[in-house]
């Protein structure tokens, strides 16, 4: 056999064995791409506003949700961009959302919706080939192995794939009609080199990515090659209940917690239940680019002390390597500019692994 036979053999074989689980993780890879954007979209009239001038005192928001829904206020997530909402998790179990300008109730919504629990089925089938791993644990675990070996092929199927386009660099698809009839299995095979050539790169990065996330040896990598350790479990702090003394308010919080990281502004602010509970804040801090915050600040309800600060920057190389990897991997590191390239390399994943399993079945019957 000749050099570029042996590459074809490898390509075909792998793509052929492994194609239906690419095609998998293809599709859900480019839905989660924007898994933190899409409830958004489904739901504007919950989430967009028109930017004030000033966001409205969280105590006034605290309290127009409470007296709205007569229930506690659990958590408040704050929204990165200004021209998204306030969502307000309450103890009854219903989220609610409001304009941070005027405090005017857009909506509520009261346990998982449709597309919630479908954006979840995604996540799952992404990670471990099962809708929900709670009802098929076994075959959950055996699932993510079988990711985890798949997220391998393309570390393969790209450069044999470069090697076998190189003899015709073809980079546009030919849909030119033959006796008014167009040549789909052409029109297959060149969209299977051009998309291939376009998103070799980023789907050697979401391979590589992918498999350090995927692989126990990931963590341990990172960690020994800086020659750092994980970050220690963080361990629930109470406040000390002060007899007759009123608990602080939630600007007062903020502001205490805003002073104990300068760097950073506040991402969910959890309020506690329970006398000796203590407020959780957690902050993001500038070189965090994943959209999961990793720093808090935890504060005496009473005293207004701060009993713990946990910042990102401050945690170990290996930890911050393993986020930043993640980061790569999930679109974060760019915000919506490297979500939609995630997505698109996701999408010719899935596209290769169809128009390869076509051109191969075409000269199967041929």
């Amino acid at each position: 056999m000749t050099v570029r036979k042996i590459v074809l053999t490898i390509h075909l074989y792998l793509g052929l064995a492994a194609g239906i689980f690419l095609t998998i993780l293809g599709l859900t890879g480019s839905v989660m791409a924007f898994e933190g954007d899409i409830d958004h979209w489904l739901h504007p009239d919950l989430w967009y506003v028109t930017p004030g001038r000033k966001p409205l005192p969280e105590n006034d928001m605290v309290s127009i949700a409470q007296n709205r829904f007569h229930s506690r206020v659990l958590a408040v997530q704050f929204p990165r961009a200004s021209n998204l909402a306030q969502a307000m998790q309450m103890t009854d179990g219903t989220a609610v959302y409001l304009n941070p300008y005027d405090g005017n109730v857009l909506g509520s919504k009261v346990g998982v919706t449709n597309s919630d629990r479908a954006l979840g089925y995604i996540h799952q089938i992404h990670l471990r080939l099962v809708p929900d791993p709670r009802e098929m644990p076994e075959l959950a675990e055996k699932g993510k192995i079988v990711v985890s070996w798949v997220g391998l092929v393309p570390l393969l199927l790209v450069p044999t794939g470069v090697i076998l386009w190189w003899r015709g660099k073809r980079l546009t698809v030919k849909f030119k009609a033959t006796n008014f009839k167009i040549p789909w299995h052409r029109v297959f095979h060149d969209s299977h080199q051009a998309i291939g050539i376009y998103a070799a790169l980023f789907l050697i990065i979401a391979s590589f990515t992918g498999i350090l996330i995927g692989f126990s040896f990931g963590e341990k990598f990172f960690y020994a090659v800086t020659r750092s350790s994980p970050p220690p479990r963080q361990q629930p702090l109470p406040s000390t209940p002060v007899h007759g003394v009123t608990p602080i308010m939630a600007d007062q919080v903020l502001d205490i917690a805003r002073r104990a990281m300068p760097n950073a502004t506040p991402s969910v602010m959890v309020r506690p239940l329970r006398p000796a509970g203590a407020y959780t804040v957690l902050m993001r801090v500038p070189e965090e680019t994943s959209e999961a915050v990793h720093s808090s600040v935890t504060v005496d309800q009473y005293s207004g002390k701060v009993l713990a600060v946990h910042n990102y920057e401050t945690e170990s190389t290996g930890y911050r390597w393993i986020r930043f990897n993640r980061s790569i991997h999930t679109g974060d590191i760019f915000g919506l500019a490297s979500h939609i390239v995630v997505s698109l390399s996701s999408l010719a994943l899935a596209a290769m692994a169809i128009s390869g399993f076509v051109i191969w079945w075409k000269k199967l019957a041929v």
